[in-house]
């Protein structure tokens, strides 16, 4: 730890939250003027390519809670669902702009041994001199924003937009990310957009309109964050406090919906037919696999996410307003190469594969890049799923949709889907430092 860092992270709350916001501003225009020192491959737009793109991406989202009760406006998109490549935002947005998974482009821990320290550990960033979507889409006349919910996507894609966009509390409201963004693109004439809401991730906090919507009992203890994290034998107060932490989860992904929608009218009355891409970056443990995750995995993915890639957390909602055929398995590293297809322009080498061009048949998805305990990694075919930790020692093999657990047995599918798994992480402990100021809010995101 550095001198400046030890000297902040010594300074009591009250003068941490006075320095948040010229910190931030200090943070975003560093990271403004490094995206503008970059040399750009030079490329050249299709006559047909959109204008303007907008690729939004709600923290934690899950697949199986978009509905038409909590959210039509989500629900009435084309849409699908994909797998995320990685278990928490920091690889899986790395991912979503580079077209490759975290072992590839490195945004994920190094050791596969279990992080014990007591402060802050994120893992290393990509290359600054990677190429990823940003830089593509800016060197052929797109104007590029990100704009950041919380501060975890912002440390892991610092430098990658020409304009950057991160807030002073711990995670902004959908509101304020959202109209921000029309703010700053009125009067342009090409631009790209990565906008990360937070408001589904801890600690939740909808407008109390969507609390006594959805009859949640703010009352309740720790209501915002997890407790009762890997409790088995679960009495009627854990029972009680499960049901409206659920009820407290979906009433922040109502609330989203409800800007989303409002959002989309004014994209749609500013911009000139917008491509507009909605995705997550993970799914949410609600307590789907207690007993079987405190078995195998000392209970690290009980709740919340960073844990074992089951279906709640591996698989995400993939919505857009063009008319693409989703039915195909897909990741979202596939939506890089599918933005290249769509501007018409040569972007780097990736692992993933434009949804126009639809899936091949050797497709087989993976999620990997733990934060909590080991890692474990997942790997996919057709009808079947394989999650396997080398730490943990464990193997597990699962039929889909429904992630019945069953036995491996000795079939060549599950020797061929091992094979299909990347490298085990074997290097040393490597990671990105951020500030005290930024340190505490990502403590209050759990991220400790």
């Amino acid at each position: 730890m550095n001198l400046k860092r030890t000297l902040i992270s010594s300074l009591p709350p009250w003068a941490k939250g006075l320095l948040a916001v010229p910190y931030d501003i200090y943070q975003t225009r560093r990271a403004d003027r490094k995206f503008a020192r970059k040399s750009l491959p030079e490329n050249k737009p299709s006559e047909d390519a959109p204008d303007h793109i907008v690729c939004v991406v709600v923290d934690a989202l899950r697949t199986d809670y978009v509905t038409e009760e909590t959210t039509p406006y989500l629900a009435s998109l084309n849409g699908s669902n994909a797998i995320t490549p990685g278990s928490w935002t920091f690889p899986a947005v790395s991912s979503l702009l580079t077209g490759d998974y975290p072992h590839e482009h490195g945004a994920m821990r190094q050791t596969d041994e279990p992080d014990d320290s007591d402060g802050i550990s994120l893992p290393p960033r990509m290359d600054d001199d990677r190429v990823t979507l940003t830089e593509t889409l800016a060197g052929a006349g797109y104007e590029t924003y990100g704009g950041f919910g919380h501060d975890t996507p912002f440390v892991a894609l610092s430098g990658r937009f020409h304009t950057h966009a991160l807030y002073h509390q711990v995670s902004a409201s959908a509101q304020d990310v959202l109209n921000d963004y029309l703010d700053w693109v009125r009067n342009r004439d090409r631009t790209f957009a990565f906008l990360h809401l937070a408001d589904p991730h801890i600690p939740v906090d909808p407008p109390d309109e969507y609390w006594d919507a959805h009859d949640v009992d703010r009352s309740i203890e720790d209501i915002e964050s997890w407790r009762y994290n890997t409790t088995i034998d679960c009495d009627e107060e854990c029972q009680r406090y499960r049901e409206h932490r659920r009820r407290l989860y979906r009433a922040s992904i109502d609330y989203v919906d409800d800007q989303l929608a409002q959002f989309s009218d004014h994209l749609d009355d500013t911009l000139d037919d917008p491509l507009l891409l909605i995705t997550s970056d993970h799914g949410e443990a609600l307590w789907e696999h207690t007993e079987i995750d405190v078995e195998h995995f000392d209970g690290t993915g009980c709740v919340d996410h960073g844990g074992a890639p089951y279906e709640e957390l591996a698989r995400v909602p993939l919505l857009t307003n063009a008319d693409w055929d989703l039915e195909d398995r897909r990741s979202l590293i596939d939506l890089a190469p599918t933005i290249f297809d769509i501007v018409g322009v040569e972007g780097p080498e990736t692992t993933g594969r434009s949804i126009l061009k639809g899936a091949p048949g050797d497709y087989t998805p993976i999620v990997e890049g733990s934060l909590n305990g080991y890692e474990k990694k997942a790997v996919y075919d057709d009808g079947h799923k394989l999650i396997v930790s080398k730490g943990d020692g464990v193997e597990m093999a699962f039929t889909l949709p429904d992630e019945v657990e069953i036995e491996l047995g000795g079939k060549q599918r599950w020797q061929t889907m091992r094979e299909a798994l990347p490298r085990w992480p074997d290097g040393e402990t490597a990671g990105t430092d951020v500030s005290g100021v930024v340190e505490d809010r990502l403590d209050t995101l759990g991220y400790r």
